[in-house]
């Protein structure tokens, strides 16, 4: 079963249109909720590529235990029309 994992922050526009965007697609979310702790944050941050912003959006793939990063919210609307982009650090 594939999945969306998103790292969020309860106050951030972008991490709620992505997840209104997913449900309305009938996808299934796993939310991470980062707001009060920097730590986690940092630390999905250096797994995804050192992402500097929320969301953090992932495709997982639970029968083949795959995680692929996707990107933000304009990256997730991109994935969706078949638009491949990869984001490397700084």
């Amino acid at each position: 079963m594939t999945k969306f994992k998103v790292v969020f922050k309860g106050d951030c526009g972008f991490c709620k249109k992505a997840v209104e965007e997913l449900l309305k697609r009938k996808h299934s979310v796993e939310l991470i909720d980062v707001s009060d702790n920097q730590p986690l944050r940092e630390a999905h941050s250096l797994k995804n590529n050192r992402w500097p912003t929320v969301p953090m959006i992932s495709v997982c793939n639970d029968e083949k235990n795959t995680e692929e990063f996707i990107g933000g919210y304009t990256d997730l609307m991109n994935y969706f029309d078949g638009i491949k982009y990869q984001h490397t650090a700084d």
